[in-house]
């Protein structure tokens, strides 16, 4: 399954080269690359997710490169570094969350191809572009995980430990979805806003999804499966379901992630790089 999105990934990156070289030389006068990077902070979205705020703290930090290919349509490829959490704690009083105590942090990777699909059609020549210019994307991409839970002042990954007595990948297949809006500054810089949203294919972003194992390889694993001895019984019922080959999570539902964004993006014109002729001095 990976290596078939690594290999998907790969003739997405070798297609939109070739798409960008033919469009770019029979459609449009200029040439129209350009290079980003920002910050922004995540929001993720679980059995381990009680409230819909974002994260208060930067969390997710963004780089990327864009080319025209049509009048209303761009290719970017973009890679990212994001941090998230999720804690029972923030659970309703007596739920069954609030009594199953689980918690974790994650510091993941992902890299995406997408297609960016503007409003409004592009003016030919990048510096004469629209003061304001709203756009949409999609794409895919895949997304390489690492939820850690802390016990005591130490960190352990989870992914490791098989808190449910099973193994699973920490990469996955994501979709990637956004809508963003460009601010123009001056004829070379854009300042972006964007919302996005990323589908991934995997429920284990949090480390929770299916039934408590009926057995445990030694104390620590026990312990950060199960940590609802920690804070006593808040919840009868839910203290009596949560044992050994009852449902520790929903794995129904798969696990997803948000991006609130703010970006600066140059760009790339043929001669920015080409020294500037000096003045000629007068005889």
């Amino acid at each position: 399954m990976m290596k078939q999105v690594l290999l998907g990934v790969c003739f997405l990156m070798l297609a939109t080269s070739v798409l960008a070289q033919n469009f770019l030389s029979a459609t449009l006068n200029d040439r129209y690359y350009s290079a980003y990077a920002g910050v922004g902070f995540a929001s993720y979205r679980g059995e381990l997710k009680h409230n819909g705020s974002f994260q208060n703290e930067v969390s997710n930090y963004t780089v990327g490169t864009e080319v025209r290919l049509l009048s209303k349509l761009s290719a970017r490829v973009e890679l990212s570094r994001y941090s998230i959490r999720g804690h029972d704690k923030h659970a309703p009083d007596s739920s069954f969350a609030k009594q199953r105590n689980l918690s974790f942090e994650s510091t993941n990777y992902e890299a995406t191809v997408q297609g960016v699909f503007y409003l409004r059609k592009y003016r030919g020549v990048y510096h004469k572009r629209w003061g304001l210019d709203p756009y949409l994307a999609i794409g895919i991409g895949t997304t390489f995980i690492s939820p850690q839970a802390k016990l005591g002042e130490t960190y352990f990954n989870l992914y490791e430990l098989k808190t449910e007595d099973k193994e699973y990948s920490r990469l996955t297949l994501i979709i990637p979805a956004a809508a963003g809006l460009k601010w123009k500054l001056n004829s070379n810089v854009n300042f972006i806003t964007e919302i996005a949203y990323r589908y991934t294919f995997s429920d284990y972003l949090d480390d929770v999804s299916g039934n408590f194992p009926e057995s445990y390889p030694d104390a620590t694993t026990e312990i950060l499966s199960n940590r609802k001895d920690e804070i006593g019984v808040i919840n009868e019922e839910a203290y009596a379901q949560l044992t050994a080959g009852n449902a520790r999570g929903e794995s129904n539902n798969k696990d997803a992630y948000l991006f609130l964004n703010l970006k600066l993006e140059i760009f790339l014109s043929k001669d920015m790089f080409k020294p500037k002729p000096k003045p000629s001095k007068r005889q």
